[in-house]
């Protein structure tokens, strides 16, 4: 009997216990929005369900023009770590992130706030090498190693590290084969006797850019006076000899050994192009950095009656010529005479310093990469030069230009000269018949030009940075005037040419239609070059009038006004 009874407890005990388990509750469902709750089932003992909470934030990764990222976020519980990697593309680096501090391009996110993260990326500059062979060049810059005597003041020290870092931001002078990865530039002032040899155990002296064949050297032999009549050629001698570099590093024939006579047909020795476009240059740079006319200070004074009646004796480093200041004249009058066939300001001076080099001109066919590049022949170029003066104010360049903008401008070179083409052939052509037919060409001469003078069109640069997300800053021109402050209105009229420079990590900046329409491919305008971009040049040419904008990819706040007019 006790033992009947003890199975009968037990198995009530095993009915209640399967009872208990079996009460009809499933799990609970997990709820969709920031937070859910899990109830456990009551039991039948009366016990007080709890509930447990759990907190989710959202995280939104995106990346800026120029590369991606590993994540584009998602909703997470709060405490949870996050891994997120950024990846540049080819010609592009990581440069840092939007809502973080972090400089490593792989950053762990810790969720406690919904969260916003942008990886940044910058353009690499890369050389511009048109049609010349690009395996030539290497990706870095050239090493200069300096030796500056103690015989020059810290001051002129100071300078020339300023003047130097500059330039190679500005014309950077990159590796090519076949020209020394590295330079040594000597510095001293004249007060003591030359400290220096060169590798062939000569005495340095002068201002040069030498070499033996296998390597170069910069030689800046600083007169004692230029610092006691504070002459500002102690500087700008540093831009010449640098723009020199900057030659080397583009033309493979520049570096040929030549006697500046025409007697090696692989080397390059045109006066007037070499050390003009030094010249010039050294003179926008003083210019521009230290408000000083250096065309007027150091070579106005030095013009020869001679280089408007025989330009070309300038062709040969035997023909005197005090300062380069012939060589500079004759770059200043090919500028004007490039201006009057189409080039901006700008473009004529790209072309001289840089896209001529470009194409590797050589003693043999320097006359034919002439007309290749500025589209004149060099015997019409030097018939030009006999109307003018050698007054060189009357072609002074303007005080606002920049190196900056003349070697970044991409501006689109104006048909003008096919006009003034057409209506010379029909003069030429026409010069055998009678006088009436004569009159009538030069009646329409006359209209050609007039047209010409009617289609003039302007380039202005404007510069653009962003220090926040609220708004771009702009400064350069438009029609109006200066264009300045936070997202300013630009005007412009249909044919002229607007170069956006930009400098904006994480912003990119895009020209649209409609202001509320977003950058999508539709509302973007038609015929902008590099649209979108966040560094480098965003180059349009309107061709119809109206209102449209610039904004901000990812923040629409930052949004300005353009009106073009007829």
């Amino acid at each position: 009997m006790q033992v009947i009874k003890k199975i009968l407890i037990v198995s009530l005990l095993f009915i209640l216990v399967t009872c208990s388990k079996d009460d009809g509750y499933g799990p609970a469902e997990i709820n969709s929005g920031s937070s859910y709750s899990y109830n456990p089932p009551s039991s039948d003992y009366g016990s007080t369900s709890t509930t447990t909470s759990v907190t989710q934030y959202s995280l939104t990764v995106t990346a800026g023009t120029g590369g991606s990222v590993s994540t584009s976020g998602g909703t997470y519980n709060d405490g949870s770590s996050v891994s997120i990697t950024a990846t540049p593309n080819d010609g592009y680096e990581f440069s840092g992130w939007n809502g973080s501090n972090s400089t490593n391009s792989t950053i762990s996110v810790t969720i406690n706030s919904n969260t916003i993260i942008e990886a940044l990326f910058t353009e690499v500059p890369i050389i511009e090498t048109s049609s010349i062979d690009t395996s030539i060049f290497n990706a870095d810059l050239i090493d200069f190693n300096y030796y500056l005597h103690s015989s020059l003041p810290d001051e002129w020290i100071t300078e020339f590290n300023t003047i130097i870092n500059n330039l190679e931001s500005t014309i950077p002078a990159y590796k090519r084969i076949g020209f020394p990865d590295s330079m040594n530039i000597y510095a001293w002032n004249n007060s003591v006797p030359s400290p220096y040899t060169d590798p062939n155990g000569n005495t340095m002296q002068g201002a040069s850019i030498s070499g033996n064949g296998t390597d170069f050297w910069m030689v800046l032999e600083i007169p004692n006076d230029e610092f006691t009549n504070n002459s500002s050629h102690r500087y700008s001698v540093i831009a010449h000899e640098y723009f020199h570099v900057y030659q080397h590093s583009l033309s493979p024939a520049f570096s040929v050994g030549s006697d500046g006579e025409f007697n090696n047909p692989n080397a390059m020795d045109v006066k007037w192009l070499i050390e003009g476009a030094a010249a010039t240059f050294e003179s926008l740079y003083i210019q521009e950095n230290y408000g000083i006319n250096y065309f007027e200070e150091g070579q106005a004074w030095g013009v020869e009656a001679d280089v408007t009646s025989d330009p070309a004796s300038y062709e040969y480093y035997s023909k005197q010529d005090n300062n380069y200041a012939n060589s500079v004249f004759m770059v200043l009058a090919l500028v004007k005479e490039l201006e009057s066939i189409g080039f901006s300001t700008e473009k004529a001076f790209q072309s001289i310093f840089k896209v001529y080099w470009e194409q590797d001109p050589k003693n043999s066919d320097w006359k034919t990469k002439f007309e290749e590049t500025f589209t004149i022949d060099v015997d019409t170029f030097y018939s030009k030069l006999s109307n003018y003066s050698t007054d060189m104010s009357l072609i002074y360049p303007s005080s606002s230009i920049t190196v900056q903008n003349i070697i970044d401008d991409n501006s689109v070179i104006a048909q003008a000269n096919t006009e003034v083409t057409s209506t010379e052939s029909t003069s030429t052509e026409s010069t055998s018949t009678e006088t009436t037919s004569t009159e009538t060409t030069l009646t329409e001469t006359t209209s050609a030009e007039s047209t010409s003078t009617e289609t003039t069109s302007s380039t202005y640069s404007i510069t653009v940075t962003a220090q926040s997300s609220s708004n771009y800053i702009l400064s350069g021109s438009d029609q109006n005037g200066d264009v300045s402050g936070n997202d300013p209105s630009v005007s412009a009229k249909v044919g002229d040419t607007l170069n956006f420079n930009l400098n904006s990590p994480g912003h990119p900046f895009y020209l649209i239609k409609v202001s509320n329409g977003g950058t999508d491919s539709n509302n973007l305008i038609d015929g902008v070059t590099n649209n979108g971009a966040s560094s480098g040049t965003i180059s349009w040419t309107p061709s119809e009038a109206g209102t449209y904008y610039y904004i901000c990819e990812y923040h629409p706040s930052m949004l300005g006004t353009i009106t073009i007019t007829e």
